[in-house]
């Protein structure tokens, strides 16, 4: 599945809960980085289809603004320094991007998760 047809299955609620994990949303951010006119735009878009997707699986409440938006704001700095490189060439430069947890080096669990 492209990252494209991964992100049209998630906004229709095609993809199960437990197969969506934190390289997928990287996946889906990078689709919306792509076809947004802002970085404002694509968290916009990020948050409004993880906010549906969370209420779909019955857990409203692992949607998280600060997450969502450090992760948006993060892979779009990553896109700018690599003028233009793909995810694949993006993550290898910046291997933070697959660390689930690297939030929690800037924010504290209680700040982040709340």
């Amino acid at each position: 599945m492209t990252d494209v047809e991964l992100t049209r299955a998630l906004e229709r609620g095609e993809i199960a809960n437990e197969s969506f994990h934190h390289v997928s949303h990287l996946h889906v951010a990078w689709v919306y980085l792509a076809e947004s006119s802002s970085v404002q735009q694509a968290a916009t878009k990020m948050r409004d289809t993880l906010r549906r997707f969370a209420a779909a699986a019955g857990k409203p409440q692992k949607y998280h603004e600060t997450i969502t938006l450090f992760w948006v704001h993060l892979l779009s700095c990553a896109y700018a320094a690599s003028r233009g490189g793909s995810l694949e060439d993006i993550v290898h430069a910046n291997p933070q991007l697959l660390e689930k947890n690297f939030p929690l080096a800037y924010y504290s669990a209680g700040a982040a998760f709340q």
